[in-house]
């Protein structure tokens, strides 16, 4: 049986046997090779796949307890059970056989797929409003203009009712003291002139209410174009460093799904506290930039090399507590899903729910 063995991280074990002596193609492979730096497991294995007798049609890649890494033209039976990889000639993954599963694990990847359902309604909603962003204003210039022109417009309207509302104080004054008047002289106060202070009253009731609408409108307008200010700034930050990489999360390959739910729940009251404490978490466990950074999204760059991580949390509103989903992707290749299998990865997700759950205990939520 061909294989070739290899161990993720920095005491790299590999161990090949049965590879025959390079064929002509494999020429061509060292040609390509020469080009660009390639890791020895990539050389290793693109011989491999060429020395099979079927061009690499059979070869599987799967993960034994030790986290060691196998490359293999057949799976064997004791190891069946465990998700292995089918790859094609160019050592692309063009299947994923998950392997036996438990119940609690069947039921775990169905929380999993819904939470990635969840998270993708999240980031296009995002998406969208960025979209929208990016087309109504062209600077930050013309963004603070535009608050100032709403906020102006307001104020107008907010001065109006404010006249009227002097207006109507001032008659007020003057039907009070008449029917003042009136009862000191031992005149009835006639009911016309009580209807009447009685709707100038609700008159000015009125214009104190709108008032009060406005002036709160103006907040709310000022506090949502700050919002939308720093994020329009974001997106030019992204726009003007291209080695961000993309807004677009491209969720890991199911070969390296390592399927831990790192989930924390919050009540409304508490969800603003534990927002804060996944952005920490965020910090403590990644020192890449923010390229989003909202209410309801933290995401760091796209990852770089084969050993770049990148998070994602989502907070997913619910009936009656809201879900704060961390996710993880790595490098768009073989070695990249190598590394979202590793101990780091998984200790990333499996430590997010605690420190959440701790930190709200502690500050008594």
């Amino acid at each position: 049986m061909a294989f070739i063995t290899t161990k993720a991280g920095s005491g790299q074990v590999i161990h090949c046997a049965s590879v025959e002596k390079p064929s002509v193609s494999d020429r061509q492979v060292r040609v390509s090779l020469a080009k660009r730096p390639v890791s020895r497991v990539a050389v290793l294995l693109a011989l491999f796949l060429l020395s099979s007798p079927d061009g690499g049609a059979g070869t599987f890649r799967w993960v034994d307890d030790q986290g060691k890494i196998h490359y293999t033209d057949l799976v064997p039976p004791e190891e069946a059970k465990r998700p292995h990889a089918k790859l094609n000639p160019n050592a692309q993954t063009i299947e994923v056989i998950e392997g036996q599963k438990t119940p609690e694990q069947f039921e775990n990847i169905k929380r999993l797929r819904q939470l990635r359902i969840d998270q993708q309604r999240v980031l296009a909603m995002q998406k969208d409003n960025d979209s929208s962003l990016l087309r109504t204003y062209r600077s930050v210039e013309e963004m603070q203009m535009a608050l100032q022109n709403k906020i102006n417009t307001i104020d107008s309207t907010i001065k109006i009712a404010d006249s009227n509302r002097q207006h109507q104080e001032e008659n007020l004054r003057s039907q009070v003291k008449r029917a003042a008047e009136m009862e000191l002289s031992g005149q009835s106060v006639p009911k016309n002139l009580r209807d009447s202070i009685e709707s100038t009253r609700r008159q000015i009731a009125t214009y104190q209410e709108k008032i009060r609408v406005l002036e709160n409108s103006n907040r709310e307008i000022a506090k949502s174009f700050e919002k939308d200010l720093e994020r329009f700034k974001s997106l030019e930050n992204i726009r003007l460093h291209p080695e961000y990489g993309s807004l677009d999360w491209r969720t890991q390959s199911p070969y390296a799904d390592i399927g831990i739910l790192s989930v924390a729940c919050c009540k409304p009251a508490s969800c603003g506290y534990a927002w804060a404490l996944a952005k920490e978490y965020v910090k403590l466990k990644s020192n890449k930039q923010l390229v989003t950074e909202t209410e309801t999204i933290l995401q760091t760059v796209s990852p770089r090399d084969e050993k770049d991580l990148a998070l994602l949390v989502v907070r997913i509103a619910g009936k009656t507590a809201d879900v704060l989903f961390l996710d993880t992707a790595c490098h768009t290749s073989s070695l990249g899903d190598e590394f979202c299998i590793g101990e780091s990865v998984k200790n990333i997700r499996s430590g997010f729910a605690p420190y959440i759950e701790h930190g709200l205990s502690v500050a008594g939520y």
